[in-house]
C-alpha cells in the first residue's frame, strides 16, 4: 500500500462524476440556448423529476449546492418571526454555517433524535408555544433522508411523522442529499422515500454528479417566493443547461438509482468486514455511510493511509462514506488498514 492519503471513503463528494454524466455535459457543450433555466434541458429535467417522483403538478428548480437547496427551501417557507425545527445532527444546524438562519432570519431549532430520526412527540413542545408574541412561531420541520448519521427513514415511519407535522400545521422539508440511497436501500418507487413531503432537496452532487441539486416543490403555494430566494443567493446559474443536463443523464434509464445501490453494497460489505473484526459501530449501517468507533491507535493508522472525517468531536467515532465510485479492493484496503490481523 502506497504512502498517499486516499481519499477514497472521505465522502460521497470526494468521487468523480459518472462518465455518462461528463457526457451528458459534453453533448450539452453546442451551440447557443436560453439561459437562466428557460432552455429546453432544464425543462425535461425537471419532467423527469416529476416522473420519478409522480409529482406532476411540482415546480422545480435547481442550484449549484445541496447547501444552497436547503437554504432555498427553508428560507422561502418562513417569515423572520417564524422557527425551522431540524433534528439535533441536521446538517442545515450543524453544517451549513448557520446559512439557513442568515438567509431566513428565522429561529432554528434543534430537536432530540435517534441517530437524525425524530419522534412525532418530539414536535409538542413547539407547537404549544404557538400564540404568544414572546415566542418564534413553529413553520417548517426539515428531516434528512438518508439522515446524517446514515439512518433510514421507513415509509411507516415517515408517513407517522409527516401526518403528525401536517395535523399541527407544520410544513415538512426532506433533505434529500442522500435521498438515491434511502430509495435504493428501502427498494420502493421513490415517492415513497419522501412521503407527503411539501418540498424536497433532491440530491445530485453526492451521487455521481459534478455539481447541482435540485428543489422540487410539492404544494407550490406555500413557497411562493422561492425563485426570488434563488435568485438573491445566487444560484440560479446563467448556464442553467449544465446543470439539468446531469440530471438528465442521472434519471435516464435509473441511473441514479444503480449508483446509490452500488455505493449501499460496498458500504454493506465494508461495515460487515468491521464486524467480522470485532470492531462497534456507532450506528446501524442502512444507506452507504459506515460509522465505527476505533481507539486512537487505529484512527491514527487509519488517517495514514485514509482521508476520514470524525462525525463527532466529543465520540471516537469515524466515518467512511462509500460512492458510486468506490471498489471493491478499496473495501479490502481500508479492512486491511482497519484490522491488519
Amino acid at each position: 500500500m502506497g504512502s498517499t492519503v486516499s481519499a477514497a471513503f472521505a465522502s460521497d463528494n470526494a468521487a468523480g462524476a459518472h462518465p455518462r454524466v461528463i457526457e451528458a455535459i459534453v453533448n450539452a457543450n453546442h451551440g447557443a440556448v436560453s439561459s437562466y433555466g428557460t432552455d429546453p434541458s432544464t425543462e425535461r429535467a425537471a419532467q423527469a423529476i416529476r416522473k420519478a417522483f409522480e409529482a406532476p403538478d411540482a415546480d422545480v428548480l435547481f442550484a449549484l449546492t445541496g447547501t444552497a437547496a436547503n437554504i432555498i427551501a427553508l428560507a422561502s417557507a418562513v417569515q423572520p418571526w417564524q422557527e425551522i425545527l431540524c433534528s439535533d445532527i441536521a446538517h442545515s444546524l450543524l453544517d451549513e454555517a448557520g446559512g439557513p438562519v442568515r438567509l431566513s432570519g428565522a429561529q432554528l431549532t434543534a430537536l432530540p433524535s435517534n441517530d437524525g430520526l425524530i419522534a412525532p412527540h418530539e414536535l409538542d413542545r413547539h407547537i404549544a408555544r404557538r400564540g404568544p408574541v414572546h415566542h418564534s412561531q413553529p413553520r417548517i420541520v426539515t428531516i434528512t433522508q438518508s439522515t446524517e448519521n446514515g439512518r433510514i427513514w421507513s415509509p411507516g415511519a415517515l408517513k407517522e411523522f409527516i401526518d403528525y407535522a401536517h395535523q399541527h400545521d407544520l410544513l415538512v422539508h426532506v433533505d434529500g442529499s442522500r435521498i438515491a440511497n434511502a430509495i435504493a436501500a428501502l427498494d420502493v418507487h421513490p415517492r415513497d422515500a419522501i412521503g407527503d413531503a411539501d418540498i424536497v432537496t433532491v440530491g445530485g452532487t453526492k451521487n455521481g454528479m459534478l455539481f447541482g441539486d435540485a428543489v422540487m416543490i410539492r404544494r407550490p403555494e406555500h413557497f411562493r417566493g422561492i425563485r426570488f430566494v434563488q435568485k438573491q443567493i445566487g444560484h440560479l446559474a446563467s448556464k442553467h443547461r449544465f446543470i439539468s443536463a446531469q440530471f438528465e443523464a442521472m434519471l435516464h434509464d435509473d441511473l441514479w438509482l444503480q449508483t446509490a445501490a452500488h455505493a449501499n453494497r460496498m458500504a454493506a460489505a465494508l461495515s460487515a468486514g468491521m464486524t467480522a473484526a470485532g470492531l462497534d459501530l456507532a450506528a446501524p449501517t442502512e444507506a452507504n455511510e459506515v460509522f465505527v468507533i476505533l481507539d486512537a491507535t487505529t484512527t491514527a493508522r487509519v488517517r495514514e493511509y485514509f482521508a476520514v472525517h470524525a462525525s463527532d468531536p466529543m465520540r471516537p467515532v469515524i466515518r467512511f462514506v462509500c460512492s458510486w465510485a468506490t471498489t471493491d479492493d478499496d473495501v479490502a484496503a481500508a479492512l486491511k488498514v482497519i484490522a491488519p490481523d
